[in-house]
Parts: C-alpha cells; sequence; structure tokens
C-alpha cells in the first residue's frame, strides 16, 4: 500500500461525505427528509514485523436517520391529533350557531313571549297584536335557519368522508406502488433507496392521519404492509385495498364507508370502533355531536309548536272565531331501507299526546311475523298492531302499513326529523292569535287565554322536565362542555405530537449548524489528503531526480 493509494482512499471518502452533507444541505428544508449519514471503516491493512500499516478508509454504507419506534410513535399520535381537530373543527359550527346571542331559536322564543305579554295589556290594539306575529314569523324563521344549518353540517360532513376515503384510497395505491419499486431497487443494488423510504414515511403518516393503522415493515426489503386496527389490509406487498364511500341503505342522507376486499365485496366499517383520524372523528361528531343538536332543537320545536296549538285552539281569536294553530310543520317520515324486498310502505302521522312523541331514530322492522320496533339505544320498544286498521302506535305515533313486507324489510324513522326546519306560521296576521276565552268579539280586552299561552314559558315540556328556554340553555351548555373537553384533548395530543416531533427531529432531521460543521470538516479533510498526494508526487519527483 502506498501514499498514492492512502490519499486516493481518503480523496474518494472525502468526496463520498462531501456528497452526502451536501444532499443534507440542500434538502434541509423538504418536508419528511430524512438525514443521511456516512459511514466510514478501515480498509484494512498488513501486518509486518515492523508494525501494523493501514490501507487506509473505505466508506461501509450511507445510513439513512431513521427509528421505526418513532415513526410509529408519531403515525398513532397524528392519528388521534387528526381525529381531535376534525372533530373540533365540525362541532365549533354549531356552537357558533347555538351561541348567537342575537339571533337563535331561544331569543327568538323570548321574544314572542315578550310580545305576547304587551299584547295582553291591551289585546284590542291592531299594532301590538301585529308585532306579536312578526315575532311569531321570526321564531319559525329561527328555527328554519338552525335546522339549514345543522343539515348544512351533515352535507359537509358527508363531504369530507368521502374525500378522506379519497385520500385513504390514493396513499394505498402510491404505498403498493412504492412497494415494488423499493424491492425492485433493492434487489438490485442492495440497500433500499432513502429517497423512496422517504416518500413511503411521508404517505404512511399521512394514510395514518386518515384512519388508524398497523404497519409491517421488512427492514432488508424496504416493503410494508399495512392493516386497519381490526387485522383487514390495507397495503399487501404491490396489491391496495380500497375504501368505499356511498349512501347508506338505511339512510340516504348518510355517507358510510365501506371495506372492499379481494373479491369486490364491500361490508361497513363499524363506525364505533374508528377511534381517530379524519374519519374517527367525523364520525364522532355525526353519530353523536350532531345527532344530538338536531333531536334537541327539534324535540323543542316540536313541544314548543304542539303546546302553542294546543292553546291558541282553546280560545277565540278578534273575531270571535275558535282559535287555530299558531303553527304548521310537517308529519314524519318512514325511510325505508333500499334493501327491502317486499312492497309494504310506512305512513306515520302524530296521534297521541305530544309529551309521549321522542326525539331518536326508530328501527322498524318485519321478522316474517310481527313488526319490531328498536329504538336509538338497541331496547325494543312496546307497539300495538291493529290488524284491522293496519296500524302500528308507539310513543304517541301512529303508522299506517301499505302492501306486504318480507321477512327482513326495515324502515327508519325519526318522529321529529324535519320539524324544525319545516316549521312555519299557519295564521296570516296577528288578529288570529286567540287571546280571549270568550267568543264575544265586543269583549277586545279579554286576555285570559293570552295568560294561558304565557304560561307556557313556565311548562316543563321537554320530557316533562325542563322548559323550552332551560332545555336551549341545556343543549348549548352540553355542546360548550364537549367543546371544552375536546380542546383540553387537543392540547395534551398536541404536545404529545410536538414532542415525537422533536424526537423526529432529533434521530431524522437535518440540523443544518452541525452539517456546516461536517461540510468544514470534511473540506479540510479532503485538503488534508490532497495534501498527502502532494507529498507522494513530491517524494516521486525527488526520487526521480536522484537518478
Amino acid at each position: 500500500m502506498s501514499l498514492f493509494d492512502l490519499a486516493k482512499s481518503g480523496l474518494t471518502t472525502g468526496h463520498a461525505a462531501l456528497n452526502v452533507i451536501g444532499s443534507n444541505l440542500t434538502n434541509g428544508m423538504t418536508p419528511g427528509y430524512s438525514r443521511r449519514d456516512l459511514i466510514l471503516g478501515e480498509a484494512g491493512g498488513l501486518a509486518t514485523p515492523k508494525g501494523f500499516y493501514g490501507y487506509g478508509v473505505q466508506v461501509n454504507g450511507v445510513q439513512r436517520g431513521y427509528d421505526a419506534f418513532i415513526n410509529n410513535q408519531l403515525r398513532g399520535a397524528s392519528n388521534t391529533m387528526a381525529g381531535i381537530s376534525n372533530r373540533y373543527e365540525q362541532l365549533s359550527e354549531i356552537s357558533n350557531m347555538l351561541g348567537d346571542v342575537e339571533s337563535n331559536p331561544s331569543v327568538a322564543l323570548n321574544g314572542f313571549f315578550g310580545a305576547l305579554k304587551t299584547l295582553s295589556d291591551d289585546p284590542s290594539l291592531p299594532s301590538s297584536r301585529q308585532a306579536a306575529f312578526r315575532k311569531l314569523d321570526s321564531l319559525s324563521y329561527n328555527f328554519n335557519t338552525s335546522s339549514k344549518r345543522l343539515s348544512g353540517l351533515e352535507k359537509s360532513t358527508n363531504t369530507k368522508i368521502e374525500q378522506s376515503v379519497d385520500v385513504i384510497n390514493n396513499s394505498t395505491e402510491q404505498l403498493a406502488r412504492l412497494n415494488t419499486q423499493i424491492e425492485k431497487i433493492s434487489s438490485q443494488g442492495g440497500t433500499p433507496p432513502a429517497d423512496l423510504l422517504d416518500t413511503r414515511d411521508g404517505l404512511l403518516r399521512q394514510l395514518s392521519e386518515h384512519i388508524g393503522i398497523e404497519v409491517t415493515e421488512n427492514i432488508e426489503t424496504g416493503r410494508v404492509d399495512v392493516k386497519l386496527a381490526d387485522g383487514r389490509p390495507l397495503v399487501r406487498g404491490d396489491v391496495s385495498y380500497k375504501m368505499e364511500a356511498s349512501a347508506s341503505p338505511a339512510d340516504p342522507n348518510k355517507t358510510i364507508v365501506s371495506y372492499v376486499d379481494g373479491n369486490g365485496v364491500a361490508t361497513p366499517l363499524n363506525e364505533d370502533r374508528i377511534k381517530g383520524g379524519v374519519l374517527g372523528g367525523l364520525f364522532k361528531f355525526r353519530n353523536e355531536d350532531l345527532v344530538l343538536a338536531r333531536n334537541e332543537i327539534n324535540q323543542i320545536a316540536f313541544q314548543m309548536a304542539s303546546r302553542f296549538n294546543e292553546v291558541n285552539k282553546n280560545g277565540f281569536d278578534q273575531n270571535g272565531s275558535n282559535g287555530d294553530n299558531l303553527f304548521k310543520f310537517d308529519d314524519p317520515k318512514a325511510i325505508a331501507n333500499a334493501g327491502n324486498t317486499g312492497s309494504a310502505g310506512l305512513t306515520p302521522k302524530f296521534s297521541g299526546a305530544a309529551q309521549d312523541v321522542k326525539s331518536e331514530d326508530y328501527n322498524i322492522s318485519f321478522d316474517g311475523t310481527d313488526w319490531v320496533v328498536k329504538g336509538a339505544d338497541g331496547r325494543t320498544v312496546t307497539a300495538t298492531f291493529d290488524p284491522g286498521a293496519n296500524t302500528l302506535s308507539f310513543d304517541g305515533i301512529e303508522i299506517d302499513i301499505a302492501g306486504t313486507p318480507d321477512a327482513g324489510d326495515s324502515f327508519m324513522m325519526n318522529p321529529t326529523a324535519g320539524v324544525a326546519e319545516s316549521i312555519s306560521t299557519a295564521i296570516t296576521s296577528g288578529a288570529e292569535i286567540a287571546a280571549s276565552d270568550s267568543n264575544d268579539p265586543d269583549d277586545e280586552k279579554n286576555n285570559k287565554n293570552l295568560l294561558e299561552l304565557l304560561k307556557i314559558q313556565d311548562e316543563k315540556l321537554i320530557g316533562g322536565k325542563a322548559k323550552l328556554t332551560d332545555a336551549y340553555a341545556t343543549l348549548v351548555g352540553s355542546i360548550g362542555s364537549s367543546m371544552n373537553a375536546l380542546k383540553v384533548d387537543g392540547d395534551a395530543s398536541s404536545s404529545v405530537l410536538q414532542e415525537l416531533e422533536y424526537k423526529w427531529q432529533a434521530t431524522s432531521g437535518v440540523d443544518l449548524n452541525e452539517e456546516v460543521i461536517n461540510l468544514q470538516m470534511f473540506q479540510q479533510y479532503y485538503q488534508a489528503n490532497a495534501q498527502i498526494l502532494q507529498t507522494a508526487t513530491a517524494m516521486i519527483d525527488t526520487l526521480l531526480a536522484l537518478k
């Protein structure tokens, strides 16, 4: 081994080191780039009676800064954070709507009661009657607006779910292709390509932000297999499996997500088991927060309108005519499951006391012999079937059944669904407000029935426990409590995610200051080996000059 060989090994190593450091510096701001480190080793040597003479230095490889454990933790933290932030974002829309101090159903209801109080001082005043009529219109409008905003949130949630499914499918397809490319390059060069591994890890993190995954990695080839938390594969080698977003058979207004297996069979995900990620957050919002808000708004609207209608019909209007409904709203609708095979159709209507009507999703199914009614919590609801009239009755609802059902046919019905959105003023002027308990139009100062209308303000109409405005306040408080809990969870999850990103940075990230120091060091190293070469050349020249 000559000085020339030693200098050559040093210059070659210095050149390789400067290339690696240069790549780190130029990609220092590239998202997802993992630092590369040059692995150096002795090139061996020769043992002689006079001692051991080294053969110089050699490059043993380029190591990618990577820790599978930290990456797995980072994916888990990203999954948790994405679920919380997406649910929080949607929930804040409800909170902002309910908490609008200038315009919401509770404010409008208080305004209507205030107008009725003014009218009760002198029911003969046309101006007071017209003011009460305008407040009545405003009350209907506020319920309409709130309900439409909730319906809009349902649509936007469906859209976000579809977008999330698109991201999942795109990510799994790319991962399957990367597996093929990485394995091919690994088999040819013996080492997985670092740039493709960076791309792979970025896709895995993106995928984990949308749904919980389990990743199995082959360190030697760089191949990853990805499974859902329940064990079903998303990526297996060069094969990817799809998710599918579609309308629910039970409710066309609800988008569900199904897993499509290798045979093309789509099986709906169990939404209760999807805890994190974008999908988990959106499912949680839609199935709990949105359901709570819509059911409560509809229940308040239904109980309020029913009670006002009942009391107003007990009195007489300004013309001495019997009072009529103050509000009108749509009857319930039963939604047939898309998989039904029979010809049965269900037509529900309100038939019993308003207090018996519950705001929840009922599942009504035919088992081949009897109709079975289940509540939202899965309990069996006692229902009465009249074979003569072919009607089914329960919880203040009567359902007319037409046609013939097949065993397994089912329908979904929420009695108050759409009440808040469809509610409108039934009277055409303030003169139709039944202020009097007398049919004598000359008894124009009579306000006795109007006082009964005012008493509604203090009646516990919601579940027999809460007044109308109290029920609204409870809803606002419940949404606010959920927001606060999510804020706390979000802050904690953000701290965990930030800490893990720091750990990733320490393991895989580029420290520009450190790389600049390495650059200067290997620049000197290269120059020093060039000096060895120059010295060797000078020695040869001296030897040649001696001849």
